[in-house]
């Protein structure tokens, strides 16, 4: 799917918002704040990780930003 390539703006209450991360937000959230979902890759894993050329998974950053386009706080899923 392609959308899920690229960092797009959500709606906190949106149900790809994973709970843990949508409390935490909640917690710190001052209006005008947005929240963005964004797909990343994950650091190379297993033996080959040292070398650089391990397996990498999707991951999903959440990212808290003020009005001004600064990052407040970062999420992962876990």
């Amino acid at each position: 799917m392609q959308d899920d390539l690229e960092d797009r703006l959500v709606d906190l209450d949106d149900r790809a918002v994973p709970h843990a991360v949508r409390a935490a937000v909640r917690a710190i959230w001052q209006p005008g704040d947005t929240l963005w979902r964004c797909p990343r890759m994950s650091a190379p894993r297993g033996i080959l990780g040292v070398a650089g050329v391990g397996r990498r998974e999707r991951v999903i950053e959440w990212w808290l930003l003020s009005p001004e386009g600064d990052l407040i706080e970062a999420f992962w899923e876990k």
